[in-house]
């Protein structure tokens, strides 16, 4: 009897130590057979940059260098559990304010109402500040990951035009996504799996030509995670905003992106947008940071 007992038990930590080193070791990969084989025709590769350029016209991210920043005002709805213990804020549902220059990742979040009403954090060149009794400082710590956060809703704002000029773009297949046909490409800086850079695939509707859903790794996510998951972000509700097309409805799930919208980890849902609102300097309140690109950004 103690002799089972302890095979049991060994079966049991062998089990665990493979699932943790797997864990740890075993990075998300979002490439199809034909990428991970380098086969696909110079037909296919054409394809594809042709659906992401044809999706970053139709959705005018080709004109938003026009504009220097923008606003987003609304509510972000972490959900309970394993949600809420991931979220980067601590409140939840309360209306905010997100501040974000044009094409790199200065920006900020404010919270506009409830107990946390006023309280502002914010990326300046990488540097991460609060607004603490009227006055920004950088003497602060990132304990929450508010840095990936921010920088992570600003990339999805721009998604089109930051994966334009990644070197690696591969068509992917067709797929649906609640009854709608789907193209989906690959992107990414290099055709292997690497901590160094992340995948991923974007869902363009054959119908409407627009990226309405994005699948992703986190190599940098700084909440403990197994390695080998992965995410996806919906977008939806698109409306017209000067010419740009912004989806007002953006939902972040576990793995490939769902068919009901509201099996979600955190759902962005926008009251308002607009364009060059303020000035770029509330967003870039020190002068003596070092210039904006010094440092690689978080995502890639």
């Amino acid at each position: 009897m103690k002799k089972s007992i302890k095979i049991i038990l060994w079966v049991v930590l062998a089990a665990f130590t493979i699932f943790f080193l797997t864990s740890i070791f075993l990075l998300a990969d979002l490439r199809t057979p034909d990428i991970k084989n380098n086969s696909q025709s110079e037909e296919q590769i054409q394809l594809a940059h042709k659906l992401l350029n044809d999706a970053i016209k139709k959705q005018g991210l080709d004109q938003i260098n026009q504009f220097s920043t923008y606003e987003i005002v609304g509510i972000d709805n972490w959900k309970g559990t394993m949600g809420r213990m991931a979220t980067p804020w601590e409140w939840n549902q309360d209306k905010m304010a997100f501040r974000f220059s044009v094409g790199d990742f200065d920006g900020q979040a404010e919270v506009l109402e409830g107990e946390k009403k006023g309280f502002m954090a914010g990326i300046q060149s990488w540097d991460y500040y609060e607004k603490v009794d009227g006055k920004y400082q950088t003497n602060v710590e990132d304990h929450k990951g508010k840095i990936f956060t921010l920088a992570a809703y600003h990339y999805f704002m721009e998604l089109g035009n930051r994966l334009a000029d990644a070197p690696f773009i591969r068509y992917a297949g067709k797929d649906q996504l609640q009854g709608k046909a789907i193209e989906k490409i690959f992107v990414s800086w290099g055709n292997t799996v690497t901590k160094d850079y992340d995948h991923y695939l974007l869902w363009i509707g054959e119908a409407s030509g627009l990226i309405e859903a994005t699948t992703f790794s986190t190599r940098d996510n700084p909440k403990p995670a197994p390695a080998f998951l992965y995410g996806s972000m919906r977008f939806d509700d698109f409306r017209n905003v000067n010419g740009i097309l912004i989806p007002f409805k953006q939902t972040a799930q576990m793995m490939n992106p769902k068919d009901n919208i509201n099996d979600f980890i955190h759902q962005l849902t926008i009251e308002k947008f607009r364009w060059d609102n303020f000035a770029i300097s509330e967003i870039r309140p020190f002068s003596e940071i070092k210039p904006v690109g010094d440092d690689k950004p978080v995502i890639k």
